[in-house]
């Protein structure tokens, strides 16, 4: 377990050596939505299309 002064001196540290502990957001990129969009659509015709081929 990690005491408040360990990670004070931590956080001073990796201040002295220049990297920044606390860095901007990155901005939010929607490509994984669009996958799991596209393969649920994709499924969801596969299995319509099974179900009219065997009971149409």
């Amino acid at each position: 377990m990690v005491t408040i002064e360990e990670d004070l001196e931590m956080l001073a540290r990796s201040l002295e050596m220049g990297i920044d502990p606390f860095p901007p957001p990155k901005p939010k990129r929607p490509w994984a939505r669009y996958a799991i969009a596209s393969f649920m659509s994709i499924m969801m015709i596969s299995w319509v299309s099974k179900f009219l081929m065997r009971f149409m």
